[in-house]
C-alpha cells in the first residue's frame, strides 16, 4: 500500500474533515491546461518518470498518494481588465517522509521541482467518481459553504487529490478537495 501523509482529524461532519498535517516535501510540475483531468494525466507522466528513475542518480522512489492538483488562472492586465481564459495547474506528488530536500535525487527534467510544504490545517471534503470539472466544482462549493457556516476562513487555492490508480472504478475511487484554513490567531487580527 502506498504511503499517504499522516494527519490528525480535529473535526468531522459527514464527508468533511478539518485536519492537521505535518510538514512534507512535494515534487511538482506546472501544466498549462483548462481541464483537471487532462492536466493531472500530463502532470502524472512527468512526476511518474521522476520517481521511476528519470533523475540524475537513476534512483527509484516509492509512489505515494494522493496525486494533487491545484488550479490558478492567469489574468492579463489590459484596458479593460479581462481574464485570458488560460489556466495552469500545479500537479504534485508528495515525497516519502524519509526524504529531505538534500536527499531527494535531482530530476533530469527541469520542469520537475520541489516545494517544502509547512505544517498546516486543511479542510477536506471526500467524494467518489472521476476528475470531471462539474464534480470537482460541486465539491468545492459544498466545502466552501460548510466552511462559511462554521465561520472558518481559508487561504490559498483549492487542491484536488486523487488516491487511486486510473483503473479503479469511479464509484470506488477516493478523491478529495482540500483548502488551507487560516490559523485562528490570524483571523482575530
Amino acid at each position: 500500500m502506498a504511503e499517504t501523509p499522516k494527519y490528525s482529524v480535529s473535526r468531522k461532519q459527514n464527508e468533511i474533515e478539518i485536519r492537521q498535517y505535518p510538514a512534507y516535501i512535494q515534487a511538482e510540475v506546472t501544466i498549462e491546461d483548462t481541464n483537471y483531468k487532462s492536466a493531472i494525466e500530463r502532470g502524472f507522466s512527468f512526476l511518474a518518470g521522476y520517481i521511476f528513475g528519470n533523475n540524475i542518480s537513476r534512483q527509484k522512489i516509492e509512489m505515494t498518494t494522493p496525486v494533487q492538483a491545484s488550479q490558478s488562472e492567469k489574468i492579463a492586465m489590459t484596458t479593460p481588465v479581462t481574464v485570458t481564459g488560460e489556466s495552469s495547474f500545479t500537479v504534485a506528488f508528495i515525497m516519502p517522509a524519509e526524504y529531505t530536500l538534500e536527499t531527494l535525487p535531482q530530476p533530469k527534467d527541469t520542469q520537475v521541482h520541489f516545494t517544502p510544504i509547512p505544517a498546516r490545517t486543511m479542510a477536506a471534503a471526500r467524494f467518489t467518481g472521476y476528475f470531471q470539472q462539474e464534480t470537482i466544482q460541486k465539491n468545492k462549493q459544498r466545502l466552501s459553504h460548510w466552511l462559511e457556516e462554521q465561520g472558518l476562513q481559508t487561504e490559498g487555492d483549492f487542491i484536488v487529490a486523487g488516491y487511486n490508480p486510473p483503473w479503479v472504478p469511479g464509484f470506488l475511487a477516493r478523491n478529495e478537495v482540500l483548502i488551507q484554513i487560516k490559523p485562528e490567531d490570524e483571523v482575530k487580527k
